[in-house]
């Protein structure tokens, strides 16, 4: 499959998402957790949240804990083992599709196109892909107790 058409704005093209069931659709309808995939299955080994983190530069710790908590609720990451870390212990995650014929078509299909996304995100662009999720700021906020404290001074 190629990778035209394979990915709109980040999410699956529909005959694309038509190959996998439907919880590893949801796995990898966004090009962060099909990133967090890529980097499970290359060296085949278990790899820590910090070391992931690592290898997603321009994202922060909450975005890709998110991502990596709905992969193990989808059944595509799981919890290998965990080892000794400076504050404690620390999980170590392992793909638990990386066997799987059609998620790897997925990833190589969506892979060029998930790259040109994160280049756009690294230089400072929006992705588009977290736009509906910004919450504009207010442009002036009123503390309760100052208005709870003005009314007692008034006698109200």
């Amino acid at each position: 499959m190629s990778d035209a058409g394979a990915c709109t704005e980040g999410r699956l093209a529909e005959e694309l998402a038509a190959i996998l069931e439907p919880q590893l659709q949801d796995a990898l309808n966004h090009p962060t957790r099909r990133e967090i995939l890529r980097i499970l299955r290359v060296g085949e080994q278990p790899c820590s949240f910090t070391e992931i983190l690592s290898m997603l530069p321009p994202l922060k710790r909450r975005e890709v804990g998110y991502h990596l908590e709905v992969l193990q609720r989808c059944g595509a990451v799981i919890q290998d083992r965990t080892r000794p870390s400076p504050g404690g212990r620390e999980p170590l995650y392992r793909s638990a599709v990386a066997d799987d014929p059609q998620v790897r078509a997925a990833l190589r299909a969506t892979e060029r196109e998930d790259r040109r996304c994160r280049d756009r995100t690294a230089k400072g662009g929006s992705s588009g892909l977290l736009t509906m999720f910004r919450v504009p700021r207010p442009e002036r906020t009123v503390r309760l107790s100052n208005l709870l404290g003005r009314k007692k001074d008034r006698g109200e």
